[in-house]
C-alpha cells in the first residue's frame, strides 16, 4: 500500500495564520476586481434564474438479463464513430492560466511506498475483484461507472452497461450476483456519460444518461430515470434537450453530472452546438419529491459562457446548493482563484464569490506512454463535498469549527511531483467562503487524475480517482477523525495493466446507504480488449457494524 503525504500550508499554528491572513487578502482583492469589472458592488454579485417545465415521466419496465449484451461488430464500429466525433467536443482555450513556475511551496514528503495500512482499520468490505457486470461484454474502454445502493440493492451504471444486485453489498462468498439492464431501452440515443446516485428521503435511484448519436441529431439530450430502492428495473423517464434550457434542440449536453440536495436534484452540463465550439456552461435545479412521483416538473436553470464546467457539491444537509468552477473565461486568472456559487431553497436567484487560492499549475501533461488521461487532460474542478470542520480542526486551528467546502480537482506537474500530474484539495469555510489552504495526492511516480469524493452520514470525506505511470488503475482514501491529516487511509485498490490505454474523464464515489460510515465506487481497468469494472465497498474497521447491519436488507 501506499500512503499519500501532504501539507497544508506549514507545520505550525503560527505559519498557518501568516498564510491565511494572506490568502484571505488575496481572496478579497481578487473578488473586488472580479465585481468591478462586471460594474456591480462585491456583494451583488447575483442572478435571476430562468424557469422551465417538463411534462410528467414516462414509465419503462426495462428488461432483466443474466447477461450483458454483446454488441455486433457494426454496433462497435457505429459506436467507436459517435465517440470520436463526441472527442471534437474539445475545452476552450485555457486563456490566462498559472503553470508550474507559479506554484509556490513544496508539496510535502513524497508518498511512501512500503507503509501498510493498520489491521482492522482502513477495510475494503466488498473484499473480492470480482467484475461486476460482465466479462468480454460491450464495455468502453472509456469506461465512465458510478454505483449506488439501498441496503442490498445495487445499481451500476457504466459504458454501455447497466448492472443491478440485490446481494451486490454481500462479501465475496457468496459473491454478488449481477443483472444487466440495456441502456437503449431506457433511451434509444444514449452513447455514454452515465452517473447514479441514491436519495434515501425518497428511496429512489436516479441515473443520467447522456444521449448523443452524432452532430445535430434529434435524440441528442440527456435522458433522468427514476427508479424505487428495491426495484430497480421499473423506471420513470424523463427527457431533456437543449431547447429545455433556452439552447438548439440538437446541442450535446456534454460532461453531465448530477447531485442531490435536501429537496432537489442538481443537473449540470457543457452546451456545444452541431460543429461548434463550447457555448455555455448549464446548471439546472428540479425538485426531488416531483422527479420522485413521476410527475411534471417545474425546474429552474442558468447559463454561463463566463466559465467552462461547474462541479456540483456531493453531501452536506443545507437550505442551499453550492457549486464551483476554476476554469474562467473573463479574464480571471485559472489556477489561482475559484470561483463559489449557490443558490437558496427558497430563492429564484443565485449568487457566487470569486477567492484566491493557492497556485497550482492549470495544465496537465500526458498521463504516460500511451496517454491513459487524454480523454480529457484537462485541469478543471470535479469534485466538491461539504463536511464538518471536525476532522480538520484536530490539526489546524484555522478551521474553528466552521463547515468545509472541498474542492478537488487535477493539477499539472509542480516541482515537489517530479513531472506527475497530481490532485490537489482546496478548502473553504462554508459561512464565509474564506479561503483556507490545500492538501495534494500524489507520488513521484505516478499520475493521479479525476478525483470523485463523497461525504458519509459521520461528516468524513471518501474519494476515488485514477492513477498509474503508463496505464490506469485505482485508488481509493478516506479522509477522518482516524487520520486528520496525511496520510490519510487509503489503497491502490485495482491495480494497472501494463499496455492498457483505457480511461474515462472522471471517478465517481457515493456514501453507502444506510450505514453511516462506508463508502462504494466502481473502479476498472483494461486488460488486453477487456474492461474490467469492480464494484468495492470500503471504510474504517469501526463500520463494519453497520456494513453488516445492513448489507442484507
Amino acid at each position: 500500500m501506499l500512503n499519500i503525504l501532504s501539507e497544508i500550508f506549514g507545520r505550525s499554528r503560527r505559519w498557518s495564520s501568516i498564510l491565511v491572513a494572506a490568502a484571505l487578502i488575496g481572496a478579497a482583492s481578487q473578488s473586488m476586481a472580479v465585481a468591478q469589472k462586471l460594474g456591480v458592488a462585491e456583494g451583488d454579485l447575483s442572478e435571476t434564474a430562468q424557469t422551465g417545465s417538463a411534462e410528467p415521466g414516462k414509465r419503462v419496465e426495462a428488461p432483466a438479463s443474466a447477461y450483458s449484451s454483446i454488441p455486433s461488430a457494426d454496433q462497435i464500429a457505429a459506436r467507436e464513430a459517435v465517440m470520436a466525433a463526441k472527442a471534437r467536443h474539445l475545452a476552450p482555450a485555457l486563456g490566462p492560466h498559472t503553470t508550474a513556475l507559479q506554484v509556490q511551496g513544496a508539496g510535502g514528503p513524497q508518498a511512501d511506498a512500503s507503509a501498510k495500512q493498520a489491521p482492522a482499520d482502513f477495510t475494503v468490505f466488498n473484499s473480492s475483484l470480482i467484475n461486476s457486470t460482465c466479462a468480454g461484454c460491450g464495455q468502453s474502454s472509456v469506461n465512465e461507472p458510478s454505483a449506488a445502493n439501498s441496503g442490498r440493492v445495487v445499481v451500476e451504471t457504466s459504458n454501455w452497461n447497466i448492472a443491478f444486485s440485490v446481494n451486490g453489498a454481500a462479501p465475496s462468498f457468496p459473491k454478488p450476483t449481477w443483472s444487466n439492464q440495456d441502456p437503449y431501452a431506457l433511451s434509444p440515443g444514449y452513447c455514454c456519460d452515465t452517473q447514479v446516485v441514491y436519495d434515501a428521503d425518497r428511496d429512489v435511484f436516479i441515473l443520467l444518461l447522456l444521449d448523443y448519436a452524432g452532430e445535430g441529431v434529434a435524440t441528442n439530450g440527456l435522458t433522468l430515470s427514476i427508479a424505487r430502492g428495491q426495484s430497480p428495473t421499473s423506471w420513470c423517464t424523463y427527457k431533456f434537450t437543449g431547447a429545455n434550457f433556452g439552447e438548439g434542440a440538437t446541442d450535446t449536453l456534454d460532461f453531465p453530472k448530477i447531485a442531490v440536495s435536501n429537496n432537489n436534484l442538481f443537473l449540470t452540463w457543457n452546451d456545444y452546438p452541431p460543429f461548434l465550439g463550447f457555448a455555455a456552461s448549464g446548471l439546472a435545479r428540479m425538485p426531488l419529491d416531483s422527479l420522485a412521483s413521476c410527475a411534471t416538473v417545474n425546474y429552474g436553470f442558468l447559463l454561463r459562457n463566463t466559465e467552462f464546467t461547474f462541479a456540483l457539491t456531493q453531501g452536506g444537509a443545507h437550505d442551499q446548493f453550492y457549486w464551483v468552477s476554476n476554469w474562467f473565461l473573463d479574464g480571471t486568472v485559472s489556477g489561482q482563484n475559484m470561483r463559489i456559487f449557490s443558490w437558496p431553497d427558497n430563492s429564484g436567484n443565485y449568487s457566487w464569490v470569486t477567492r484566491a487560492i493557492n497556485a497550482f499549475n492549470f495544465n496537465m501533461v500526458a498521463c504516460g506512454s500511451p496517454n491513459w488521461c487524454s480523454h480529457s487532460q484537462d485541469p478543471r474542478s470535479e469534485s466538491v463535498v461539504i463536511t464538518p470542520a471536525e476532522y480538520r480542526a484536530q490539526a489546524n486551528s484555522a478551521f474553528a469549527g466552521d463547515e468545509i467546502l472541498e474542492v478537488a480537482g487535477t493539477a499539472g506537474p509542480s516541482g515537489f511531483s517530479n513531472g506527475m500530474n497530481y490532485v490537489v484539495y482546496n478548502y473553504f469555510k462554508l459561512n464565509s467562503l474564506a479561503y483556507i489552504g490545500n492538501d495534494q495526492t500524489y507520488n513521484t511516480g505516478l499520475h493521479f487524475a479525476h478525483p470523485g469524493c463523497a461525504v458519509n452520514d459521520k461528516g468524513y470525506v471518501g474519494c476515488s480517482m485514477q492513477y498509474g505511470l503508463n496505464a490506469p488503475g485505482g485508488f481509493i482514501l478516506q479522509q477522518d477523525n482516524v487520520n486528520p491529516t496525511q496520510p490519510w487511509g487509503d489503497s491502490f485498490w485495482v491495480g494497472a495493466i501494463s499496455g492498457s490505454t483505457g480511461g474515462g474523464d472522471y471517478t465517481v464515489t457515493n456514501p453507502w446507504q444506510p450505514g453511516g460510515g462506508p463508502f462504494e465506487t466502481v473502479l476498472w481497468n483494461v486488460n488486453g480488449s477487456t474492461v474490467q469494472p469492480y464494484y468495492i465497498v470500503w471504510g474504517r474497521g469501526s463500520d463494519a457494524n453497520d456494513y453488516n447491519r445492513w448489507k442484507s436488507k
